[in-house]
């Protein structure tokens, strides 16, 4: 099982960008608070794609708190001769912990967005299953 879970802020505004085909896709890092290290923290690379990206890049900045859930990638490149390796939390779902107003929607990759204040108690909303990162047509347009 490949899940992953975190609770951080943007280091950074998000870069949301589009491929040849038309899939916009995101990339972020989020400033992991260590749990027993006071003021140390892990900077974790993401990427969101659809409308989930799109929505990374309209709504969040750098400062704000996300909770972030996904997959882990491994990503294999040479630079000048150098064999290199990086890691990337495929983002599945998001949910902003933080907002202008205190309370944001949370979204997935469905581009659902729960009512930020419920007249009354509910259930909590279904998530449609996000599309595999290796559903995309085209491979070569994504920098990863």
């Amino acid at each position: 099982m490949n899940l992953v879970v975190l609770t951080g802020r943007l280091t950074r505004d998000p870069e949301l960008k589009y491929g040849q085909s038309g899939n916009a896709y995101c990339r972020f890092s989020l400033a992991v608070d260590r749990p027993f290290k006071r003021g140390e923290a892990d900077f974790i690379n993401c990427v969101a794609f659809g409308k989930t990206a799109e929505l990374i890049g309209e709504y969040l900045r750098k400062g704000r708190k996300a909770g972030v859930q996904g997959s882990l990638q491994m990503n294999r490149y040479e630079v000048n001769g150098e064999k290199r390796t990086s890691y990337d939390v495929l983002v599945n779902q998001i949910e902003f912990l933080e907002g202008r107003n205190s309370e944001e929607p949370s979204f997935d990759n469905s581009g659902y967005s729960a009512p930020s204040k419920p007249s009354k108690p509910s259930s909590p909303a279904p998530s449609a299953p996000a599309p595999a990162a290796d559903s995309f047509d085209d491979d070569d347009e994504f920098p990863f």
